[in-house]
């Protein structure tokens, strides 16, 4: 009897990490939760447009990360995917402040530590059903039908006076301009 071994190829996994950056974990994650499960390169793309103080040191891990699938895995830098990235809490400096009658009042910079993890993804038949639901045409029967229902039905207004969202239609809103009206003229004037 033969031993049949089967092999599984396992993606192979991409780590980088950038240490002790100076900024706090918490205005990190604002920036890591917006690339999460992207790909690497359109990552980058976002990240560039991003107005934050945490995008130019994502950027440069996530370029690093490519550079190391690329020279240490020769993976291709269009299909990595950002699998996991996690910001975590680093040291905390301490500074101290003056205040009155002689107290101080500690001032903590924090700093994090940034890793990530890039997979390589061939864009298959997963991705290509889904490109192909998300294109698809809605039949021509259904959009004539709403286009009927929306000529016969009255206009609808949004009615931005009271809190709730209450929708309303023009004649509504011209008798409950009355009412307002009437309600106005009739208070006692007080003299």
């Amino acid at each position: 009897m033969a031993n049949d071994t089967v092999t599984i190829t396992s993606p192979k996994l991409v780590r980088a990490s950038a240490r002790d950056l100076h900024i706090a974990p918490r205005k990190m994650r604002l920036v890591t939760n917006l690339v999460k499960g992207m790909n690497a390169m359109d990552a980058i793309v976002q990240l560039q447009q991003a107005e934050k103080k945490a995008s130019p040191m994502l950027i440069k891990l996530i370029q690093s990360a490519i550079a190391n699938a690329k020279n240490n895995f020769s993976l291709d830098e269009n299909h990595l995917f950002i699998k996991s990235i996690t910001a975590d809490m680093g040291k905390v400096m301490k500074h101290y402040f003056p205040r009155a009658r002689g107290s101080a009042s500690t001032i903590r910079r924090k700093m994090s530590h940034v890793n990530i993890v890039l997979e390589e993804r061939k864009q298959g038949k997963a991705a290509k059903v889904k490109a192909s639901f998300l294109n698809r045409a809605k039949p021509e029967e259904t959009v004539a039908n709403v286009d009927q229902q929306d000529a016969e039905a009255k206009p609808v207004v949004k009615d931005t006076s009271k809190k709730s969202q209450v929708f309303r239609t023009d004649e509504q809103m011209k008798m409950n301009k009355a009412a307002n009206k009437r309600r106005l003229f009739n208070r006692k004037t007080g003299e």
